[in-house]
């Protein structure tokens, strides 16, 4: 009876939580990394002091990279993009240095290729296809902010009410747990440990090493002088995330900017500071973490990131390496079951 019960209550949650379920998975990986930090609380002040001090905390940490930018970031898009479209309405002149290299690659291009005039054409129509679309999509979402912004709110709402509730209500979480699979407490311990683990390694990875990133890519940029440092810097905590690519999405087309329009030792340094430090960063600190937390292959870590982009969108960059984890201690679990049932 106790077991039906509980399946009862799981089903009852998950049927709530239906809607919501890019949240719910989202704070339940929060929870499992934040589990030890409110039992840390619990133990050394009574539990409605412990909720609110956990509460407060959640709402701080969510709260302050939005203040970041909307403080930072924001008025310097505003600005860049007012410069872009003084640019666009004087002509969109290119700097002579790209305007000449553009000119002679055009030129070998024509020479050198058959019907090259009709692939550039193409290419051309294809090109402002893509920008109007884009400048469609962008109109269509700002009349549309006020809606998107009560979403994004509600969501974060949902995010922080969700991680609390899990946190406060783990011991009946795991009870119920284990009144479904009785006489496994011992494996349902190394799934939650797998989960925490995973948590805090794609945590650091995926979300502290991006930022990292982004920040000293801010900095070199600052330190060059070049306009809307905070905003590049957030583009490039966005493009890290990227397999192969990473910032050099944001720094390199930059530093071609440097070489043609003031010169080539600014354009090298912003190369060698992306490539060394922000890239050397990357290199150095998400194989660490992610192993730390999560023994498989980067190969496989990274291909499950590719392909749980696919399907849950960006969120698949948290879940699918916690998801593979998981996986794995199945498969562990399952060969432990299988032993013993064989007697061996």
């Amino acid at each position: 009876m106790s077991r039906c019960l509980a399946v009862a209550a799981v089903i009852i949650w998950f049927i709530l939580l239906s809607p919501y379920p890019t949240t719910a998975f989202i704070a339940s990986v929060t929870a499992a990394l934040t589990l030890p930090i409110y039992r840390w609380l619990r133990a050394r002040m009574s539990k409605t002091a412990a909720i609110i001090f956990f509460s407060v905390g959640m709402v701080i940490c969510v709260a302050t990279p939005i203040a970041i930018v909307l403080i930072m970031v924001i008025p310097q898009a505003l600005e860049g993009a007012r410069r872009l479209g003084e640019w666009w309405q004087a002509g969109h002149a290119i700097p002579p240095a790209i305007s000449y290299y553009a000119g002679e690659a055009h030129r070998i291009f024509v020479e050198n290729v058959p019907n090259a005039m009709e692939y550039l054409d193409k290419l051309e129509n294809d090109f402002n296809a893509v920008v109007n679309a884009v400048a469609k999509n962008i109109l269509s979402r700002g009349l549309n902010l006020a809606g998107d912004t009560m979403g994004m709110v509600w969501a974060l709402f949902l995010f922080v009410v969700f991680t609390c509730l899990i946190v406060v209500y783990a011991p009946s979480i795991r009870k119920a747990v284990l009144q479904m699979l009785p006489e496994h407490e011992d494996m349902v311990e190394r799934f939650v440990g797998v989960l925490h683990n995973a948590s805090r390694s794609v945590f650091i990875s995926i979300v502290f090493v991006p930022i990292i990133q982004g920040t000293l890519t801010g900095l070199g940029l600052r330190f060059l002088n070049v306009p809307d440092p905070a905003f590049w810097g957030l583009l490039a905590v966005f493009s890290a995330v990227i397999p192969l690519a990473g910032t050099a999405l944001v720094w390199l087309p930059i530093a071609v900017y440097l070489w043609a329009t003031q010169s080539l030792g600014e354009a090298l340094m912003l190369v060698t500071w992306g490539g060394i430090v922000v890239a050397g960063s990357d290199n150095l600190l998400r194989p660490y973490f992610l192993k730390t937390g999560i023994e498989v292959s980067m190969v496989v870590l990274l291909l499950s990131i590719v392909c749980s982009l696919g399907v849950f969108g960006a969120v698949g960059i948290i879940a699918g390496p916690v998801m593979v984890a998981v996986a794995r201690q199945a498969m562990v679990e399952s060969d432990v079951l299988s032993r013993r049932r064989n007697g061996v």
